[in-house]
């Protein structure tokens, strides 16, 4: 092995090296604020706010009922399936022989 050092695997960006990277790119300017960050901002100063968002986040963050207990709703929801067809079948029935 010709190579000097430990590692085997040569280093792509060497710490002596200057980036060749434009001005703009290694210290880009900050981003705009937009209408809808300034509406946000807006909003989260009304009293409450805050509150009403630390509410928002846990019932975001919550566990459904069917990832909680996935069988048991699909059981449930078969049965309620059935259930509804079985009420509009005999909808029909009854609104049948009145148009005959």
């Amino acid at each position: 092995m010709s190579r000097q050092g430990h590692d085997p695997l040569p280093r792509l960006h060497q710490p002596e090296q200057q980036s060749n990277l434009p001005a703009w790119m290694l210290d880009p300017p900050p981003s705009r604020r937009t209408a809808g960050d300034r509406i946000a901002v807006a909003l989260l100063a009304l009293p409450g706010a805050a509150a009403l968002r630390r509410r928002w986040q846990v019932w975001q963050g919550r566990r459904r009922l069917y990832q909680r207990f996935p069988n048991t709703m699909k059981v449930a929801g078969f049965v309620v399936s059935f259930a509804v067809a079985l009420g509009l079948v005999m909808a029909v029935y009854v609104v049948l022989p009145r148009f005959s």
